[in-house]
């Protein structure tokens, strides 16, 4: 097996506190271009959340398709949360290539956390635990998932020296390692 891998390096650690009612993946998404952080490694996200949008395995296949498919699940609040994720820049190699409306549906790509809002944009592939006093749910974090509190910190480490690209082109969605 060849395995491809390269090496970055930290340049620095973000924090942020987060404002009650904004949006989870659109504020990572913001930090992310106000802080030039191209590829990098949500270290995590902690704190209480009042609505929860996340994609995630469904329980069973879905009826006469043979796969599994993906659920969009929607958790009111009040929630505990706690993620991590990689950041990576979103790259469509060919602008005539355009995600299915299938792909996309509830501001999600179907290939974990939202997608990306365009070319040479920042992506975050998030995975959050969601907990409240009666189940805990696992998923790709969504837009559409809203802040509780102003107490809400997320840390972000930028990476240099490799380019981590969210790519979608004619074979669908993958994560891509490139030379910085």
């Amino acid at each position: 097996m060849t395995r491809k891998m390269m090496s970055g390096k930290i340049e620095e650690i973000i924090y942020a506190q987060l404002e009650e009612g904004e949006d989870l993946l659109r504020a990572l998404w913001d930090i992310c271009k106000q802080k030039d952080v191209k590829t990098g490694v949500l270290l995590d996200v902690t704190g209480y959340m009042r609505k929860v949008r996340v994609q995630r395995e469904p329980h069973e296949p879905r009826p006469g398709t043979g796969i599994a498919g993906i659920d969009f699940v929607e958790i009111p609040g009040g929630l505990e949360v706690s993620g991590h994720g990689i950041i990576g820049t979103g790259w469509v190699p060919d602008d005539s290539i355009k995600p299915s409306p299938a792909l996309t549906r509830g501001g999600g790509t179907g290939f974990g956390a939202g997608g990306w809002e365009g070319h040479n944009t920042p992506y975050v592939h998030v995975h959050l635990t969601v907990t409240n006093a009666s189940q805990t749910v696992c998923g790709h974090l969504m837009e559409g998932s809203y802040v509780g509190t102003g107490y809400f910190t997320v840390a972000i480490a930028k990476v240099s020296g490799v380019i981590l690209r969210a790519t979608f082109d004619k074979s669908g969605y993958y994560h891509e390692l490139v030379p910085a």
